[in-house]
């Protein structure tokens, strides 16, 4: 469905009461949009407007969007983040790490609403806690980053069998990493008997060097750990997963219905349909600081037969059985 098409069809008469609930009659508010990715409207997203919607914030009418996507260029995104700042919009709405990260250091002001911007945001200095935040930043996080890599190479070792080695591909700031991620991702690994190799760090979108330089370390799988490059470009990695015969987990059911074997993790139309409802929260005049942040709590399991055979494995039936979305 074409994104007017949408808009269209739940902007009806009947919707437009609910904007009753704003605050300020007759404002229009202004939304930043921090994306790392290109221009590109998903289901996600349009799940996200629609939940504005329900609030009674209709784009067009008490609502505008100020977008800026850095097109995978990470560096793009400090200046972005300081347009939306000077353009002193409502609320930033940052979508990934590298935006939370850019967004933080432009405005302490501002209310903040991440969209999966950290997966440890206390740890990370954003956050005061989960139940009263602080500051100006609120929202959904990636999930508890240790169960989900943990239940990510569970799934991943029980579909492909017994494997020793699992690359991490890796399209953000290795620096950030090894602070952030790399001792949950030993951590999860060393429980499961796994050797986690990297992370191999994706730059300017080449991810063929990235797969080379895993098989060359004898790789036998490979984790997508983040981002919106890896995301934007997920065809891309399936067919270099096959290339290169390395069965592939992500976190997103999209990856493996683009290619890759395996994905665990938040559904992202559910995911982003909350995040929603922290924005309308704000635009009432709630202080972002005192609403909790939350972790997602709808996931999916979803397996890629086609890719399974052409792998040469056989998903073990009571893998299947759990699946939320088998594709073959």
């Amino acid at each position: 469905m074409r994104r007017r098409e949408f808009i269209t069809l739940f902007c009806s008469a009947a919707a437009w009461p609910l904007a009753a609930g704003a605050q300020q009659p007759g404002k229009m508010y202004r939304v930043g949009v921090l994306n790392p990715g290109p221009d590109a409207i998903t289901p996600a997203w349009e799940a996200f407007e629609h939940g504005l919607r329900e609030q009674g914030f209709v784009e067009g009418r008490n609502l505008s969007f100020e977008h800026r996507f850095a097109e995978g260029n990470l560096e793009r995104l400090p200046t972005m983040a300081a347009e939306l700042v000077g353009m002193n919009v409502d609320v930033i709405v940052v979508r990934g790490p590298a935006p939370m990260q850019a967004a933080k250091a432009a405005t302490a002001k501002i209310p903040i609403v991440m969209v999966g911007g950290s997966s440890d945001p206390v740890g990370e200095g954003l956050i005061a806690s989960f139940a009263r935040p602080g500051g100006n930043i609120t929202g959904l996080t990636y999930a508890d980053s240790a169960e989900r890599f943990a239940k990510e190479l569970d799934v991943l070792k029980e579909a492909v069998g017994p494997i020793s080695r699992v690359a991490i591909l890796w399209d953000l700031d290795v620096e950030y990493y090894r602070r952030s991620w790399s001792p949950i991702m030993e951590r999860a690994g060393g429980q499961l008997g796994l050797h986690i190799l990297g992370p191999f760090q994706v730059r300017n979108a080449d991810f063929e060097r990235a797969f080379a330089a895993m098989t060359e370390q004898r790789a036998e799988a490979v984790l997508v750990a983040a981002g919106s490059m890896g995301f934007y470009n997920r065809t891309r990695i399936g067919e270099l997963g096959l290339r290169h015969q390395l069965p592939i987990v992500a976190a997103f059911k999209e990856f493996p219905q683009a290619g890759s074997l395996i994905s665990y993790g938040p559904n992202l139309v559910a995911y982003y349909r909350r995040s929603a409802a922290f924005v309308g929260k704000i635009l009432k005049g709630s202080t972002p600081g005192e609403l909790p942040v939350e972790n997602p709590t709808t996931y999916d399991l979803v397996i890629n037969l086609k890719t399974a055979k052409a792998l040469g494995l056989t998903i073990p039936p009571a893998l299947l059985i759990r699946a939320d979305e088998v594709i073959e």
